[in-house]
C-alpha cells in the first residue's frame, strides 16, 4: 500500500494539518514526552457502538435512566471528549475516517457499500507491519474491502456472537505478540432489538400506544408522517435507552472476558460511536443518513489507558473522529511519513483536557455534495448551497428531510438546533463559511462512484438505508 497514515510526534502536530488541536486560545508547545511513545508495544482495543447518541449516555449528562453504566465507567476511567463530531452521520463513511484519518472525500468511502481504495493504509495495516495480530469483529461494515486483518468476522448484527469470537480470538493470541482487536457492536441501531422488550415491560410500562421496536412501525412514523404526542417520543426513547442498555451489557461481558484473558493488561482502549441517530429531533425523523444536526452528529469519544492516562479527564472543544487514528499511532510511537492526514493528534489533550480553548474547527460532509457543517466552540454553520434535500430511506417520501440553504446555531444557548439565526447573524455566516473553503478547497479526493452488488443492496436496504 503506497500511502502512509500520518504519525503526528513530538513536535508533529502541525506537519500534516496545519492546525494546533487547541486552537490559536491553546498554548502551543510539542506533544508531552511522557505521552508520545508511551504506549509503544500496548495492545489496542477498539469499541465502536453503532448509532449511540452521546447525549444519551450517563457519562455525557443523561439523567432520565441510567442507560450506559459500563460505558460511564469506561469513559469516566479515562479522558472523555465532551464534543467529538462523526465526519457523517452513516456507519462506513464514518468508521473509514476512523481507521485512515481522512473525510470521507479523501478516503473514497462515501456511502455504506463502499470500499477502501487499495492504494489507501489505513491503520491495521500500519500496525500489522509493526508486529501487531489484528483481529476484527463486526456486526456491519463486513464488506468494505477491508485490509490489515488477521482475523475478520462478520455477526450480520448478532453482537453476542462479536463478543464471543472476540473473546475466542484474543484468548489463541501468543503473549508476545500485541493485539489490535476491533468490535463493532450493532445493538443501538434501529429497530432497537437489541433492548427485547425492556421498554415496555420496566422503562415506561404505563405507555399504551402502539410504537414498538419493529422496522416496519418505526418506518411508518416516516412514510405517513405522523405526529407522535408526548407519550409516544417518550416511549420512543425508552426502547432506544433500553437498546443502549443491552449493549452495555455486551460491552461488559467483553471487558470481563479479556480481564479475565489478562488481555487488558497494557491496553489502550478507544471507545466511539460511528453516529447518533435523530430520534424524531428534525423533520419527523427517527434515523440517522439523512441527518446534519448534533442528534446525529455528536458522539461519544473516549480513550482509556490504565496507569498512562489520569481518570476523569473532560476535553470540552470539538474533536473529529478523523483525529483517531494520528492519536493513536502518536501513543503507540509508530512514526510514518505522508502529508494528506485530515485529522490531527489529541495528544496535547490527553495531557492537559482543560487547555483546549474554543479548539479547531469540527466538519462533516455529506455524500459527494457541498453539503457540509463545520462547528466552532458554541457556534455550528450547514452550510447548503445546492438546496440539497436528502432522500432518507427506501419507500420514503422523497421532501422528508428539508434542509435550508444557510443554517446557523448557536449550540451553547440552543444544543437541539430550533431556531436559525443565519438571516440575524451574517458576519458569523460569512466566517464559518470561509473556513468551509478553506478547509476543502486544497484536499485531494478519492470519490469515485462504485458499483455496489445486489446482494448487498438488499442488506443495506433491510437495515433501511438508500442503496445505491
Amino acid at each position: 500500500m503506497a500511502l502512509s497514515l500520518c504519525a503526528l510526534l513530538l513536535g508533529g502536530v502541525l506537519a500534516c494539518t496545519g492546525r494546533e488541536p487547541g486552537g490559536e486560545s491553546a498554548d502551543v508547545e510539542s506533544a508531552p514526552p511522557e505521552l508520545s511513545g508511551a504506549a509503544a508495544g500496548w495492545n489496542l482495543l477498539l469499541i465502536s457502538v453503532d448509532t449511540l447518541r452521546a447525549d444519551h449516555l450517563g457519562a455525557y449528562g443523561y439523567t432520565v435512566r441510567p442507560t450506559s453504566p459500563k460505558i460511564d465507567e469506561l469513559m469516566n476511567g479515562g479522558v472523555r471528549f465532551a464534543q467529538a463530531v462523526a465526519p457523517r452521520a452513516l456507519t462506513w463513511p464514518s468508521m473509514a475516517s476512523v481507521l485512515t484519518g481522512l473525510y470521507p472525500s479523501g478516503h473514497g468511502i462515501i456511502a455504506n457499500g463502499y470500499e477502501f481504495p487499495e492504494e489507501l493504509e489505513i491503520l491495521p495495516e500500519r500496525l500489522q507491519a509493526a508486529g501487531y495480530k489484528t483481529g476484527a469483529f463486526l456486526s456491519n461494515m463486513c464488506s468494505a474491502g477491508h485490509q490489515g486483518w488477521d482475523e475478520l468476522q462478520c455477526s450480520q448484527g448478532r453482537d453476542a456472537r462479536s463478543v464471543a469470537s472476540a473473546l475466542a480470538w484474543a484468548g489463541e493470541q501468543p503473549a508476545e505478540s500485541p493485539t489490535f482487536v476491533w468490535i463493532h457492536l450493532f445493538g443501538a441501531h434501529g429497530p432497537y432489538y437489541n433492548g427485547g422488550d425492556l421498554a415496555a415491560r420496566e422503562l415506561d410500562p404505563d405507555y399504551d400506544g402502539d410504537l414498538i421496536p419493529k422496522k416496519w412501525r418505526l418506518d411508518r412514523v416516516m412514510t405517513e408522517r405522523e405526529e407522535l404526542t408526548e407519550a409516544d417520543l417518550r416511549h420512543l426513547r425508552a426502547i432506544y435507552d433500553a437498546a443502549i442498555l443491552g449493549t452495555d451489557r455486551r460491552i461488559d461481558e467483553l471487558l470481563a472476558g479479556l480481564g479475565e484473558l489478562g488481555a487488558l493488561e497494557n491496553t489502550l482502549i478507544v471507545f466511539l460511536a460511528d453516529h447518533g441517530e435523530d430520534l424524531y429531533d428534525h423533520n419527523g425523523y427517527l434515523y440517522h443518513a439523512c441527518s446534519v444536526y448534533q442528534s446525529s452528529l455528536h458522539v461519544p469519544l473516549g480513550f482509556h489507558a490504565a496507569g498512562l492516562l489520569p481518570p476523569g479527564g473532560v476535553v470540552e472543544a470539538p474533536v473529529e473522529l478523523s483525529d483517531v487514528a494520528p492519536t493513536v499511532l502518536e501513543l503507540l510511537g509508530m512514526s510514518a511519513t505522508g502529508d494528506d492526514i485530515h485529522g490531527a493528534s489529541l495528544v496535547p489533550y490527553l495531557r492537559r483536557p482543560d487547555a483546549g480553548g474554543t479548539g479547531k474547527p469540527a466538519f462533516s460532509e455529506f455524500d459527494d455534495t457541498r453539503l457540509r457543517t463545520v462547528q466552532v466552540g458554541r457556534w455550528k454553520l450547514v452550510d447548503n448551497p445546492d438546496g440539497l434535500t436528502p432522500f432518507c430511506f427506501p419507500n420514503g417520501p422523497k421532501d422528508l428531510y428539508p434542509i435550508a440553504s444557510t443554517e446557523l446555531y448557536d449550540l451553547l444557548e440552543d444544543p437541539g438546533e430550533r431556531t436559525n439565526l443565519a438571516a440575524a447573524q451574517p458576519a458569523k455566516v460569512a466566517e464559518l463559511r470561509q473556513l468551509l473553503v478553506r478547509r476543502f478547497s486544497g484536499l485531494k479526493r478519492r470519490v469515485e462512484p462504485q458499483e455496489i452488488d445486489e446482494k448487498l443492496k438488499e442488506e443495506l436496504q433491510q437495515l433501511g438505508y438508500v442503496a445505491r
